[in-house]
């Protein structure tokens, strides 16, 4: 029996070479040329040699004939060498009148007259037959056998074709030579096949190579590397391929410092500047000082806020979390409702959540929560409501709002980092395009999905999808 293991195995190889693929009409191509080439050049052979045969049986009739022209018909001398001739040619050999020619003539097909030596007078023919030469006729029509009618002296000769060997010998018969020769065709093509099939996957297999390497560096794993020691062409495409994958890690990993750089060096001037900030309020100030003093706190807290923000988009992006339990989704969901109905008093945030329980990291999933419904609140004029659906492969988190929405062009836009729509950066709407970001970033690091749509309520909508585990 099949093992479980080997079924991706088949499958991957049946969808390699399925009829559509670029591996599989290039072999049946090149092996059709090849195999259509040999049966032509074959049937071209076998006319030629069908037509020899015909031509060397006239030529061989006609020496026979030769042969003939010192001995006188009917003679003792003229049938020993007539035996002697057929039992060397297999030729069957007989003097005939004109009027045996006629009647021949009249009995059977003839296919072509054939001036062995031109003004040369020959007797004359029966009428309808012509006047000299050998004219060649179909003899039997079921053994394709062949005869001659020729001019010889004062007569005429009828020199018909034989079926059988000159030498009979023991071994195989007609039928098996003709086995023999089916089998060697067939060895051939079957070689050819083999060989091309050989060659052609050899190359296909370097191109899977390649983009099977292309979609892992799509997904993210920047360390895919490819073997350029392949045949050229495609070691050029492999050494591409692995220098823009040296250049995008590098990229990616001097970005990496840069972030966590500016995130942790914030840190210092914002813990001392909320230091000072609370010395400074122990003392009395004017009411001009004061209204500095409370901005100087909130661009603080702000600061500190873009800092973790972007310390938790580079580790969830760069270094998540294995962290994987069981989480009763429906009473997170819940609690978090509360807290925005708490935090948002002038919204009307609703909800209708189904019991739902899946498998992943507790962290990521209350920020995915916390991040939509924030925006959503952010943006909404009145309304927001929360949605949580169990379906029987998978679950739903939506989230949506009555505000102005999001233009299907910027959709996938306002998902990257440092993406604000309104571009005011109006602290009415606050943060700085990072939370959207940290939600996508999440939801793919649990296998899921994200998408926006336009919400029944006139604002924005958005699904995020997390398939059950088994």
């Amino acid at each position: 029996m099949l093992s479980n293991d080997m079924f991706p195995e088949l499958k991957k190889f049946i969808s390699e070479n399925s009829p559509n693929t670029l591996f599989f009409k290039l072999y049946i191509s090149v092996t059709a040329v090849i195999i259509g080439s040999i049966v032509l050049v074959s049937i071209s052979m076998d006319y030629y040699y069908e037509n020899l045969d015909d031509i060397t049986f006239v030529h061989d009739a006609s020496f026979a004939a030769k042969l003939l022209d010192d001995f006188v018909e009917d003679t003792e001398r003229w049938n020993m060498e007539v035996d002697l001739l057929s039992r060397f040619t297999g030729f069957t050999i007989e003097n005939i009148s004109m009027k045996q020619a006629l009647l021949y003539h009249q009995q059977h097909e003839l296919l072509e007259v054939v001036d062995i030596e031109p003004n040369k007078k020959y007797p004359p023919l029966p009428a309808g037959i012509g006047k000299w030469g050998v004219f060649v006729y179909r003899h039997d029509e079921g053994n394709d056998l062949l005869a001659v009618i020729l001019p010889h002296n004062d007569g005429l000769l009828l020199i018909i074709d034989s079926s059988e060997a000159m030498y009979p010998i023991d071994g195989p018969e007609d039928w098996e030579d003709d086995y023999a020769e089916l089998f060697l065709l067939g060895f051939i093509f079957l070689s050819i096949a083999l060989v091309l099939y050989l060659t052609v996957r050899n190359i296909s297999n370097h191109v899977y190579r390649l983009s099977a390497a292309s979609l892992a560096l799509a997904k993210g794993d920047l360390d895919t590397r490819v073997n350029d020691k392949i045949p050229a062409p495609l070691d050029q495409m492999a050494a591409s391929f692995n220098k823009m994958a040296e250049s995008l890690q590098h990229s990616q990993h001097q970005q990496r410092v840069m972030a966590n750089a500016i995130a942790h060096e914030l840190r210092t001037p914002l813990t001392r500047i909320q230091l000072v900030m609370g010395l400074l309020s122990d003392e009395e100030h004017s009411e001009y000082t004061t209204e500095l003093h409370r901005d100087l706190s909130r661009y603080s807290v702000e600061m500190e806020a873009l800092a973790n923000d972007i310390l938790m988009l580079q580790t969830i992006e760069h270094n998540p979390s294995s962290i994987n339990k069981t989480i009763d989704l429906s009473g997170l969901m819940t609690s978090r409702e509360t807290e925005f109905k708490r935090q948002y008093p002038h919204l009307c945030i609703t909800s209708s959540v189904d019991l739902v329980s899946v498998d992943g990291n507790p962290r990521y999933l209350q920020l995915i929560i916390d991040n939509l419904v924030k925006n959503a609140c952010l943006y909404a004029d009145s309304r927001v409501k929360l949605t949580l659906k169990k379906h029987a492969a998978y679950c739903c988190i939506i989230v949506e709002d009555d505000g102005d929405g999001i233009c299907p062009l910027q959709r996938e836009q306002v998902l990257d980092a440092f993406t604000r729509l309104d571009n005011s950066r109006s602290r009415q709407t606050g943060g700085f395009g990072l939370g959207l970001a940290i939600v996508n970033t999440a939801v793919k690091s649990m296998k899921g999905e994200i998408e926006i749509k336009t919400s029944e309520l006139g604002g924005a909508l958005f699904v995020v999808t997390f398939k059950h585990s088994n």
